[in-house]
């Protein structure tokens, strides 16, 4: 008796459970923990996530591998639009992916302000996490569309 009663609610809270909030808080929660990592490593150290974060912007004006720093602004934008504009969604965290594997396309970075470069050796964790959170986006949004499309259509 109490074992059925606890499957009934168990059963009854799963119809209430929704996909689209699970995606987009790992997709968020993966990049607040990428903040928190290494992202990549030159010849001389490593850079911090956060900091290329908040440097990024002045990077963006300068190109070249700063360039990437767009993915983020397009990924907040994928996760503003991702209940109300699906669609957009779709749209902003397939560029966002893009954009942010593009960096495996650079060799260098700049690593001060005063616009010195220097060779990218490796990759860390902080580098794939943010990649992550644009894939987790991307791949949610293509998920629920082909759910919706499919209910669509019975």
């Amino acid at each position: 008796m109490f074992e059925e009663r606890y499957i009934l609610v168990v059963v009854k809270n799963l119809k209430q459970f929704d996909p689209a909030i699970i995606i987009l808080n790992a997709s968020i929660g993966v990049f607040l923990t990428s903040l928190t990592q290494q992202c990549f490593c030159t010849t001389d150290s490593c850079g911090y996530s956060i900091a290329a974060v908040f440097s990024g912007a002045i990077g963006l004006l300068l190109g070249g591998a700063g360039i990437t720093w767009l993915a983020n602004p397009i990924l907040l934008a994928s996760w503003i639009w991702f209940k109300k504009k699906q669609h957009l969604s779709l749209i902003a965290s397939f560029i966002s992916t893009l954009i942010s594997l593009s960096f495996l396309l650079f060799k260098d970075v700049m690593i001060n302000e005063a616009g010195n470069y220097d060779q990218i050796t490796s990759y860390k964790l902080g580098y794939w996490l943010w990649v992550l959170s644009s894939f987790i986006m991307f791949a949610g949004n293509v998920w629920l569309y082909f759910i919706k499309t499919k209910a669509n259509k019975e």
